[in-house]
């Protein structure tokens, strides 16, 4: 089980996403896609419970559904059918804390795990019932590119401040505590690397999936951090970078857009099965797509050339899914967000 993407906006350099786009849809469009079925959609009661946005979300193995509200500042636990089970609250652990969580994830059926953005604390453990168990160990730090294994162990890659394309991969446990650092193959572009969102991590407790938004192949490593293998992802319609974004903040949103404008990147990177990874392309001019690759790199299925790609927020158990922001209604009044569920057909 792992946190696969999640798209923090820890501080300004990392808000740009690949095109400035959201993961929710401006409209319920139908999807027509060769290898994924829409099997239902999942809606939110507003009597029950409002909802602004939907920015991340997470799933466990009986279809319980964690949602992450950024605008709002909230994170609900739902059942397979939508219907709320819990409101993550820490200030009942922890009166007085400031609650802006980034992430919620399931860690197995041991606990759930919130980022938090700071006010007393970056991360807090729940029941997987929701009941507040505590903060995370203080030298914890929430990470954009994060995952969970299926013990509880949690994962992080972060940039060396004195070399920005060295990476390390953190160790910790259950509550946050560093257990291990190890050092990973450096980012070929380090900037965009870390101002670009995108890619993700994945733990599966036997190896460890890191994907970047701007490189062209996948990392597989061991759980010390070894280097096992790169998988290349190929295909003649991906233009990935070829050259670096500058390191100054103002530099980078002047060339972000010049910089952008006929490039592929990695726009999701999710644990499809036990046996696949789910990787989503995003690109202008007709080269957004997906792939489906066994973790060992073998191409099971693929879809390219869509314009644009239906950008998908998570993926897990052959699943997909997908949120729709609804338009305004006739009295004013903004429905919540729902999820359109999508099932991956194997060739």
């Amino acid at each position: 089980m792992a946190m696969k993407r999640v798209c923090l906006g820890l501080m300004g350099a990392l808000i740009v996403s690949a095109y400035l786009t959201s993961h929710a849809a401006a409209q319920d469009t139908p999807l027509d896609l060769k290898y994924f079925m829409k099997v239902k959609t999942l809606r939110f009661s507003p009597d029950t419970l409002l909802i602004a946005t939907i920015d991340q979300m997470d799933v466990d193995p009986t279809g319980r559904i964690l949602v992450v509200d950024q605008r709002n500042k909230e994170a609900h636990l739902f059942d397979s059918a939508g219907t709320l089970q819990a409101s993550l609250d820490p200030t009942i652990c922890h009166p007085g804390f400031t609650f802006n969580p980034l992430t919620a994830s399931f860690s197995g059926d041991k606990f759930i795990f919130v980022q938090n953005s700071g006010g007393g604390g970056w991360g807090f453990r729940f029941t997987t019932d929701g009941e507040c168990l505590g903060r995370a160990h203080p030298e914890y730090t929430a990470n954009r590119d994060s995952a969970i294994d299926p013990s509880g162990i949690l994962y992080d890659i972060t940039h060396d401040d004195s070399n920005l394309s060295n990476r390390v991969l953190r160790q910790m446990d259950s509550a946050g505590k560093k257990v291990a650092t190890f050092s990973i193959p450096p980012a070929k572009l380090p900037n965009a690397s870390r101002r670009v969102r995108g890619g993700g991590l994945i733990a599966d407790g036997e190896h460890i999936f890191f994907a970047s938004a701007v490189e062209a192949d996948v990392l597989k490593l061991a759980l010390d951090g070894t280097l096992v293998g790169e998988i290349e992802l190929d295909h003649r319609s991906l233009r990935f970078p070829r050259r670096d974004l500058p390191p100054d903040p103002a530099a980078f949103l002047q060339e972000f857009g010049k910089w952008g404008r006929d490039i592929t990147t990695l726009g999701g990177f999710f644990e499809l099965t036990d046996q696949a990874l789910y990787i989503q392309y995003h690109g202008r001019k007709g080269k957004g797509g997906y792939q489906v690759i066994s973790k060992e790199g073998e191409l099971i299925a693929e879809e390219m050339g869509l314009p644009p790609m239906p950008k998908f927020l998570h993926g897990e158990y052959g699943l997909l899914y997908r949120v729709i922001q609804p338009r305004l209604e006739s009295e004013g009044e903004l429905a919540n967000p729902y999820i359109e569920v999508y099932r991956f057909i194997k060739p």
